[in-house]
């Protein structure tokens, strides 16, 4: 579980670094964000169904972390809630 929240939290820090930098416009921004909550769905399916809320609940408490960790009015933070936001659209089975 652990190695799957680090893995993703690296991901979603490439991704806010990424549009903190202009790198990526907002369009392209929402294109990886839905990127990233299906890799990590599909990653995270793969587990037994007693570990999946709490490999979610990880992922985005980290990320959270993360985003507070920030300047809220900075475009990595701004990052990281698009991400929560869509992470938190994409159902888990």
């Amino acid at each position: 579980m652990n190695d799957i929240v680090d893995k993703y939290v690296v991901y979603a820090r490439k991704i806010a670094v990424q549009y903190e930098a202009k790198q990526v416009a907002f369009a392209d921004l929402t294109g990886l964000v839905e990127e990233f909550a299906s890799k990590f769905t599909a990653q995270v399916n793969e587990l037994p169904e007693s570990q999946r809320a709490p490999t979610r609940a990880a992922l985005e408490t980290a990320i959270e972390a993360v985003q507070n960790s920030l300047d809220e009015h900075s475009l990595s933070a701004q990052a990281l809630e698009e991400i929560l936001l869509s992470f938190n659209r994409t159902p888990i089975y």
